[in-house]
């Protein structure tokens, strides 16, 4: 049976009465969270479950993370960024080194020599699969170790039995979708390996960082208006059916949402600031990371890897705490972006952040 249970967070009603169980405003009167059941794949032993289900089991966290937790009195810690961008350098570079030592290895009068672009996509869907998979593993390690946001309050939803197939197979489309594009708009060519300089740009860090800052630049536009239009909330509301999600649960949408955050919006960033095939993949990777970070809710100080302590002075980084309120917020926004904090500041949707307060 669903458990009830009053908050001390306080929300206005929506005013959106198509969306009153799915939005939060700012403080004003009471309100009663309705937890959801536990749903039915998540108590099946692991063996008894399905495919999907055993690929879902990746997502979840420690038991802690969904029930509620008696309230952290002290500020969540900063997480060490170098130490996310050391493993995320470790994860990244091996499917790299390994085009490019297959290049060295294999004489050039071989017909093996080149990846054919078909080659490519196999070997890099395949890569970005077992990075994904890490870096769940890795986020789910967080929520484990630091606790998440509003936990004395609601902890993290569990994925309905209804989106289990969805979302894995959703996965699997990003992912496949993304790799595709990346050789495609990076103009991938096979008589070139991966390599510093060359198809790697030295400068390739402030390239990405300024691919990021565009990409959400487009985000920012589409989300928003996503939560000011009725007629265009209905292509993002499926979203929102979380409150407080999970690293997987990044991805949970209706079609045509993928649509434009899979293909549209990175396909605009790509065509301003372009990059090559293999940047597009680091960028890929990085970008499925920032996604899972900004869904977990860890109980952390956690900010963007590339862009992040360069908009800190300027209060313009992100953290996941700015997320998860934005999910809490529902239908009424606020913190629309999705890299950074610099459109959300430009135009003052900023919601203040509860916990992670520098002090």
């Amino acid at each position: 049976m669903t458990s009830i249970f009053t908050t001390k967070t306080i929300y206005e009603k929506s005013q959106d009465s198509e969306a009153d169980a799915n939005s939060q405003r700012l403080p004003s009167s009471p309100v009663t969270y309705q937890l959801r059941a536990t749903p039915n794949w998540v108590k099946k032993p692991y063996h008894e479950r399905n495919f999907w289900e055993r690929v879902a089991t990746l997502d979840l966290a420690n038991d802690k993370c969904y029930t509620v937790q008696p309230q952290n009195p002290n500020p969540p810690p900063n997480l060490n960024v170098w130490r996310e961008r050391i493993w995320l350098t470790m994860m990244i570079a091996p499917p790299l080194i390994i085009q490019a030592c297959w290049y060295y290895i294999i004489p050039e009068n071989n017909f093996f020599h080149t990846w054919h672009p078909i080659v490519a996509f196999i070997f890099y869907t395949a890569a970005l699969i077992i990075f994904t998979i890490n870096s769940i593993k890795r986020l789910t390690n967080y929520m484990n170790l630091y606790g998440t946001f509003d936990e004395h309050n609601r902890p993290r939803d569990y994925v309905d039995d209804k989106d289990v197939s969805r979302l894995i197979l959703s996965v699997f489309i990003y992912i496949m979708i993304r790799t595709a594009g990346g050789l495609i708009l990076g103009g991938y060519n096979r008589y070139t390996p991966p390599s510093l300089g060359h198809t790697i740009s030295w400068s390739f860090p402030i390239k990405i960082g300024l691919w990021f800052i565009v990409l959400d630049f487009f985000f920012y536009s589409y989300h928003r208006s996503v939560h000011t239009f009725p007629f265009l909330w209905k292509i993002h509301r499926k979203h929102h059916s979380t409150k407080h999600p999970t690293p997987i649960q990044a991805i949970l949408a209706d079609d045509l949402q993928d649509i434009i955050e899979i293909i549209f919006i990175p396909l605009g960033a790509s065509l301003v600031m372009p990059l090559s095939a293999h940047e597009l993949w680091i960028t890929q990777c990085i970008l499925l990371y920032v996604e899972g970070v900004g869904h977990c809710g860890a109980r952390a100080y956690w900010i963007h890897p590339v862009v992040g302590e360069v908009l800190r002075p300027f209060k313009m980084e992100i953290t996941i705490e700015d997320h998860d309120l934005h999910h809490r917020h529902g239908k009424s926004g606020k913190n629309y972006g999705k890299q950074t904090r610099i459109f959300d500041q430009i135009f003052n949707t900023i919601s203040e952040r509860i916990e992670c307060i520098e002090k």
